[in-house]
């Protein structure tokens, strides 16, 4: 597999630019899809390491020689995940299908295994403008001390977004706390909800 130099693969789309201090790197993406499924692996921070547009291969399909450049390349627990990101109507597409069939043995014989996702994997819900809001404050260091005051001043480990909102101001702790909380996963919640109807666990 040769490795992939160029950021763009094409001069009329658009890229986005996304920094990580979490894995010491920026990103290169083409797309929105692209950038918001980054910010998910970004949020998570299960896999070892991310990499965009990592390789570059050539294959044969249908008897024609083929280009292909993988979105990302995630290693997770030891395992090596080629991820091609791509909207619902493009991933149903028959041609695509093909290609994908072929990429997954392609990628399968070299001991890599080959995912597409689409919207319904990175956007269910309120998820990605949830993680949008976030990214901002994820690379900041973690609320320690403001999380450390609200386990000593309530037995609660359970709360709506308006009770939270006045534990903090009876604390007299900024609200910017739950969103810098929750980017660090200090306070769990269901980010496919609406960030309002939050109801957050710790």
């Amino acid at each position: 597999m040769q490795q992939r130099q160029l950021v763009k693969q094409s001069p009329i789309r658009s890229s986005y630019m996304a920094y990580s201090r979490h894995y010491g790197r920026v990103y290169a993406v083409e797309s929105t899809l692209e950038l918001d499924y980054l910010n998910l692996i970004r949020f998570k921070k299960a896999a070892e390491s991310v990499e965009s547009q990592p390789f570059s291969i050539q294959f044969h399909l249908e008897g024609r020689p083929r280009r292909y450049t993988p979105d990302f390349l995630i290693v997770e627990q030891g395992v090596q995940y080629v991820d091609e990101v791509k909207t619902r109507k493009a991933a149903t597409r028959s041609e695509f299908l093909r290609k994908a069939e072929k990429l997954n043995r392609f990628f399968g014989k070299r001991g890599l295994s080959f995912r597409v996702l689409t919207e319904d994997d990175i956007r269910p819900g309120n998820q990605a403008q949830n993680l949008r809001f976030l990214m901002p404050v994820l690379d900041t260091p973690p609320p320690i001390s403001e999380f450390e005051s609200l386990l000593d001043a309530t037995d609660v480990r359970t709360a709506s977004m308006q009770v939270m909102n006045k534990l903090l101001n009876d604390l007299r702790l900024d609200i910017s706390f739950i969103r810098r909380a929750v980017a660090h996963q200090l306070l769990q919640c269901d980010l496919t909800k609406p960030w309002s109807e939050m109801q957050f666990t710790w």
